[in-house]
């Protein structure tokens, strides 16, 4: 093979958001083992088929997603790799059906191919390049074992009886994501985080289109007609909340592997696929109605929990208080207060779930507004971003943040006396502005050596 320098290519490329297409298609089927109900409600063992399959089906994405952020060019090679993926996870979402025992063969020998797959294609990166250095064939290697030996667990498992078949696939799968997530080699390297919060968005997307699709069933029935605008309502709260934190809070420059936002976006996207069920749950009238009313709320509030856990991939102005912790778990809580204080009435709870997503939303816009201003305030005054992220004044810490307040209210207060004018480029003009600016600045400046004079731990 003619070796050749690898050289990243920046931005998603279509073929990537034509493979992710695929992922409908899976989580519909997935999606659609939920609508076999025995006794009322949804057996432990349909819904284990339901977590095995989606968490397959996301390892497969997670380590596609993995390659072609480290290692992806758009060569020949990538994009046909991704097309043989996408053509066999046809015939490994063929093998999802609540009659495993039937179907288990299918799903393990495509899930098979799908690695060998993957083994190919790393194998095609490991031996392509010139310029790799240490580090990447460290990680190339590691990586490609790792594949073999799940290859091998998989094939095991296809050939097994059901029960130990079962018990294989587990162990198949729980190796990849132990393995995913302990290797240290993969911290040797950063990730293109940018690359990978895109795809993640999207991925997150796919999985609220089969939201969308799923309370179409609201609109057919003898409901009133606030009944689908408040369902509509609610989903359209639940993607808000996550893609205005991903729009405008997100770091996308951030220095990472991005392992660990890689697994907290697939726990998101197993939370929907649940919210997804729950909704499809709650307008059937063969399904018990408390269970399926826990249910949607108990998903409901591991979405925003879990919507505040990826606050911490925030840009550091952004990054989430103590104060905004407290308010999310006082939501959380007062959902399921409310719920069982209502014996999960349908439309009382629809209302206050709907009407706390909207609070949870209103809440992200406030911070994100507020620490924008004291921002644009700050770099008004002629301070950079990393100067107010040194100085005490900085508005990571609750001192700092009123120290940013109180010079703000002194200029407002100047601008209303008639002393000073803000420009366009929010520089201070007037016959008081430059004593107010030195003012302000000394402070600045006296917050800086402060922080600065501080012991580093």
């Amino acid at each position: 093979m003619k070796k050749r320098l690898f050289k990243a290519v920046e931005g998603v490329s279509n073929i990537e958001l034509f493979y992710d297409l695929i992922f409908v298609y899976c989580i519909s089927v997935i999606t659609s083992l939920c609508h076999h109900v025995e006794g009322g409600f949804l057996d432990w063992g349909t819904w284990g088929i339901y977590t095995f399959a989606f968490l397959v089906v996301l390892q497969v994405w997670f380590f596609t997603t993995f390659l072609i952020n480290r290692y992806g060019d758009r060569s020949a090679s990538d994009n046909i790799c991704l097309f043989i993926n996408m053509f066999l996870l046809y015939f490994l979402a063929s093998g999802i059906r609540t009659d495993w025992e039937n179907t288990i063969f299918t799903f393990n020998i495509a899930w098979a191919l799908i690695l060998v797959n993957l083994l190919v294609h790393w194998a095609i990166k490991r031996g392509r390049y010139s310029n790799l250095d240490a580090d990447d064939k460290a990680i190339m290697n590691w990586t490609i074992v790792v594949l073999a030996i799940q290859i091998a667990i998989v094939l095991t498992a296809a050939f097994l009886p059901t029960v130990p078949s079962e018990i294989t696939s587990w162990v198949g799968l729980l190796f990849g994501m132990a393995v995913f997530a302990r290797n240290k080699s993969y911290k040797r390297k950063c990730s293109r985080f940018g690359h990978l919060a895109e795809r993640c968005s999207l991925l997150v997307i796919v999985a609220f289109g089969e939201m969308i699709v799923a309370i179409a069933a609201y609109m057919h029935r003898d409901y009133s007609i606030l009944y689908p605008i408040l369902i509509f309502a609610f989903v359209v709260g639940l993607f808000l909340i996550y893609i205005y934190e991903h729009d405008n809070m997100t770091d996308h420059h951030r220095k990472s592997d991005g392992r660990a936002y890689l697994s907290i976006t697939g726990w998101l996207i197993l939370v929907i696929g649940n919210l997804t069920v729950a909704l499809e749950f709650m307008p059937d009238a063969e399904i018990a109605f408390l269970p399926k009313s826990m249910y949607l709320t108990g998903c409901l509030v591991c979405y925003l929990l879990t919507s505040f856990v990826i606050g911490f991939w925030n840009k550091p102005e952004f990054r989430y208080t103590a104060s905004f912790a407290v308010g999310r778990l006082l939501t959380c809580a007062a959902i399921v207060i409310i719920a069982f204080a209502t014996s999960f009435h349908p439309m009382i709870n629809l209302i206050c779930d709907t009407a706390a997503l909207y609070f949870a939303l209103w809440h992200e816009w406030q911070l994100y507004h507020r620490r924008t201003k004291m921002l644009a305030f700050g770099h008004a005054m002629g301070y950079s971003d990393d100067e107010l992220a040194e100085a005490a004044a900085s508005i990571k810490t609750s001192e700092g943040r009123k120290a940013l307040f109180g010079m703000a209210r002194k200029v407002r207060k100047a601008r209303k006396a008639g002393h000073i004018e803000i420009g366009e480029d929010g520089s201070l003009q007037g016959k008081c502005a430059e004593h107010l600016t030195v003012y302000v600045s000394t402070e600045f400046r006296e917050a800086l050596y402060r922080r600065k004079a501080q012991p580093k731990d």
